[in-house]
């Protein structure tokens, strides 16, 4: 008996515009919180709130380059790229990251040269600013993460709108400390504490932006069971060959070899529907090319290695 299917939520035109609503939202906000910190960092003279307007000045760019990307994700495939234009997703989330680092970064020397030299910094006006810029940066956070927090970019995106949360709520602790205690070296303590939480998540969406281009299975897709599933539908001899891959965020791709009886192409075709179907519902798994064999592959196991390739052809073989 074939398994029951359940549905994996693929992006509807919906969800799209609601996501590009709340990103519209989020860089609008961000504008404005960089406005306010920069001129109220400068007045009370606190590294804490001109690294966060730095750090929302980011945030301006990222969400702003997410949202070309998903006006570019729409484009229809050319003749040159077949796959459309879902990569620049994931590659605007790797350039988002990569800036994230940069600006970590620059927050470090900026720590160290006041640890050095201690500056007065004003704890009220930092306190109110930074409390105000952790209220909108979680707002937006919150809009973003009911809409599409799946997404490769809107991850992101995230990191940046949580980084600067993290930091204005440690600007606002930094802000009490000054005003009860007057100990000044608190502001750059608090930026360094946070630039290391930054860094580990710049990393983590660095490192699967490089799993992707290299090619790797998703990490949301156990290829074991895939092929297990696979081999479990009717009329399913065995499969090998296969290839699973991510074309873009939350995009993915599969190519495999299915082994059947000698039967007619309407019944093999029958086959790869239900295969198809199985893909799509269980694994999310949207596009997946198939092809038909009813002789047994000579190589073991379903992973094809392609360095030690050969077709069979009119009773010769081809190597690749």
């Amino acid at each position: 008996m074939k398994k029951a299917r359940h549905d994996h939520g693929l992006e509807q035109p919906t969800q799209v515009q609601g996501m590009t609503r709340g990103l519209i939202l989020g860089i609008a906000l961000n504008l404005l919180i960089v406005v306010v910190e920069v001129v109220i960092g400068l007045l009370a003279n606190s590294l804490g709130l001109l690294s966060d307007a730095v750090h929302n000045f980011t945030d301006i760019a990222a969400l702003a380059i997410v949202w070309f990307a998903f006006t570019q994700a729409k484009k229809p495939p050319t003749a040159v790229k077949t796959f459309g234009y879902h990569r620049t997703g994931i590659l605007t989330a790797l350039f988002n990251a990569l800036v994230m680092v940069l600006v970590t970064v620059w927050i470090f020397y900026e720590a160290y040269q006041r640890f050095i030299n201690p500056q007065p910094v004003g704890g009220a006006l930092v306190m109110i600013t930074a409390g105000a810029a952790l209220i909108a940066n979680l707002a937006v956070v919150a809009i973003l993460r009911s809409r599409g927090s799946g997404d490769l970019n809107i991850r992101s995106a995230m990191l940046h709108l949580l980084s600067d949360a993290a930091t204005s709520a440690a600007v606002v602790v930094a802000g009490l400390i000054i005003i009860a205690t007057g100990w000044y070296p608190v502001d750059p303590l608090v930026s360094v504490m946070l630039g290391l939480a930054i860094l580990w998540g710049a990393w983590k969406i660095i490192e699967e932006t490089i799993e992707i281009f290299l090619e790797e299975a998703p990490r949301a897709v156990d290829v074991n069971r895939v092929v297990a599933e696979m081999k479990d539908e009717d009329g399913v001899l065995d499969v090998h060959d296969i290839h699973v891959w991510t074309i873009g965020s939350q995009l993915y791709a599969l190519s495999a070899h299915v082994l059947v009886e000698d039967i007619k192409v309407s019944e093999s075709n029958k086959i790869m529907n239900d295969l198809r179907e199985m893909l799509s519902h269980d694994f999310g798994i949207v596009h997946s090319t198939l092809e038909v064999e009813s002789s047994p592959c000579e190589n073991g196991g379903p992973y094809c290695d392609i360095n030690n390739h050969t077709v069979q052809v009119s009773g010769s073989k081809h190597h690749h």
